[in-house]
């Protein structure tokens, strides 16, 4: 994958903002630059050579969730049922399960992942896999709707979101043969409820949280959402994301639940980047390198 060793060499190069979108079968990367938004980076499913064809062909085939994880991978769910963990200097997938309707995931300590799962026959779920193992999860709890998880490792808790509520876990006897989620909180989502994404603000403002009438700053520890300029109270704001910088971008469904393209807001200006031909869904910040 040639296109893959752009990603690390314009992420370690250039102090432009970037970041991840995702739809269809593909993740792009984009970066901000000064003469304009422009693509540097592309991950196509359907030409993954390190991939079953199951995953290639159908199980990838509408990518909802695109995160950047540590050590320069990335978390990709699809509500056709594929989860992928993918390094993206070598472009080699490091994990994989078949999800039924995945929608967000989250790489937990011990070397799992947490999987929200929505509206399915064997869906509305919350599961836990092993890294070395994506056949079959270790717990699976019950998550209406699942549309969100964030593992916040300040407060050793995993934030889920479900159609209603945002949940928080602990993890008990994690070591063990029978590892637990215990629940330790949950608050009531604002507004018309139906949560859509749940991601953590890298500004320090805690969490940013989607529902069907708007967008909202929630803070746990004042067990209170806030409504969030200037997207509220719009609808079907499929994801939001802040950097670290205060930088905003979000992506609005215009047909259907996809975009064509998504904003990102800095100082009071909008900026429209298009995606062209892919159908959007998220957008997620890749965080800046440290500074030398």
């Amino acid at each position: 994958m040639i296109l893959s060793a752009l990603f690390t060499l314009a992420s370690a190069l250039s102090a432009s903002p970037a970041l991840l979108a995702c739809g269809d079968d593909q993740v792009r990367r984009y970066e901000l630059a000064a003469e304009g938004p422009r693509e540097t980076w592309r991950w196509d499913a359907s030409e993954a050579e390190n991939l079953p064809q199951g995953f290639r062909a159908g199980l990838l085939e509408k990518i909802d969730e695109c995160k950047p994880v540590a050590d320069g991978r990335v978390l990709i769910t699809a509500s056709t049922g594929g989860v992928v963990l993918l390094d993206g200097a070598s472009g080699d997938v490091l994990f994989r399960a078949e999800a039924p309707m995945a929608h967000s995931a989250a790489v937990l300590p011990g070397d799992r992942i947490a999987v929200a799962l929505s509206i399915h026959d064997r869906g509305d779920r919350l599961n836990v896999y092993d890294l070395t193992d994506g056949e079959k999860p270790v717990l699976s709890l019950p998550l209406p709707s699942g549309h969100g998880a964030v593992w916040d490792a300040e407060r050793q808790r995993l934030f889920a979101l479900s159609h209603d509520t945002i949940q928080a876990f602990a993890l008990v006897d994690w070591e063990g043969d029978e590892p637990r989620l215990q629940e330790t909180a949950r608050w009531t989502l604002p507004g018309a409820r139906d949560g859509h994404d749940l991601s953590r603000a890298a500004d320090g403002s805690d969490y940013l949280v989607t529902t069907h009438d708007g967008a909202w700053r929630f803070d746990p520890e004042a067990n209170a959402f806030k409504a969030l300029e200037p997207l509220n109270s719009a609808l079907q704001v499929k994801s939001v994301d802040i950097d670290a910088e205060g930088r905003l971008a979000w992506v609005k469904a215009e047909e259907r639940w996809w975009a064509f393209g998504f904003s990102v807001m800095q100082d009071g200006r909008v900026v429209r980047v298009s995606t062209n031909d892919m159908h959007l869904y998220k957008v997620r910040w890749i965080p800046a390198p440290p500074r030398p």
